[in-house]
């Protein structure tokens, strides 16, 4: 179901981005716990305030979602998907590899793989970002550590689930920037959503709409998250996996512009 020789092309190029991106967001996850430790070290022995950033846990969780985050694990795991059929096709190099023996379906999830890659990376490096920053800071102690592997498992997910999204959008059409304006499109729209139901009570009873809604980092590290939430990601997951699988092997034709 796999093409191994076309997973490593699909990886050597886009090393860089990996590279660069990965490293870019260890930088910037570090940069949280040393956040939390000088905001509680001004309040010099005072009451701590309500908010994200009373607690690691809560400072960690706005890093997660914050609007840089999202831009950095967009662009390694939908961003690796986005472009991948229909840039072939855009650039004219998918009929050389549909001309190869390898099956439609196999070429999808291929490239879906590649996505979910880029998701478990990005994701593995936000862990060990929040890892070194809580050691340089010296708030190690209030890291709980026994909870990152869960913490780690939901951001594959998640971000995993928005590759699959954007596969989906690039297999249906011939050029890249309409399945790339539905892909952002897409997060913006769920991450719009989530913002404004937070502060505008018009708004909140929608809240539940945003995929950013089900993904809370503070819960999974205070261990008050629904695991059941989880399932949100895998049903829409294999939604957008069985529309791409369905999709591209049926596409004889051009698809729509």
């Amino acid at each position: 179901m796999i093409n191994v020789v076309l997973l490593r092309r699909l990886v050597r190029g886009h090393r860089i981005r990996l590279a660069v991106g990965l490293a870019v967001v260890v930088v910037w996850s570090l940069l949280f716990p040393v956040i939390y430790k000088a905001f509680v070290d001004q309040l010099d022995g005072r009451p701590t305030p309500p908010g994200n950033f009373s607690t690691l846990s809560g400072t960690i969780s706005v890093g997660f979602i914050h609007p840089i985050s999202i831009a950095l694990f967009g662009i390694l795991s939908a961003g690796l998907t986005v472009g991948s059929i229909s840039g072939e096709r855009q650039r004219g190099t998918l009929e050389l590899l549909l001309s190869r023996p390898i099956p439609r379906r196999t070429i999808v999830a291929t490239m879906m793989l590649e996505g979910w890659i880029g998701a478990t990376l990005a994701s593995a490096a936000y862990v060990l970002g929040t890892v070194i920053g809580a050691q340089i800071a010296g708030v190690a102690s209030e890291l709980a550590f026994e909870q990152l592997p869960a913490l780690f498992a939901a951001g594959t997910l998640f971000w995993g689930s928005f590759a699959t999204f954007a596969i989906a959008a690039s297999g249906s059409f011939d050029r890249t920037p309409p399945a790339m304006a539905i892909t952002v499109g897409l997060i913006m729209a769920n991450y719009i959503v989530e913002v404004l139901g937070s502060f505008w009570d018009v708004m909140e009873p929608y809240q539940f709409l945003s995929l950013f809604n089900h993904f809370s980092p503070e819960g999974i590290l205070d261990q008050t998250a629904d695991p059941a939430e989880a399932l949100i990601f895998v049903a829409l997951t294999a939604l957008a996996a069985a529309w791409a699988f369905y999709k591209f092997p049926r596409r004889d034709l051009a698809a729509p512009n």
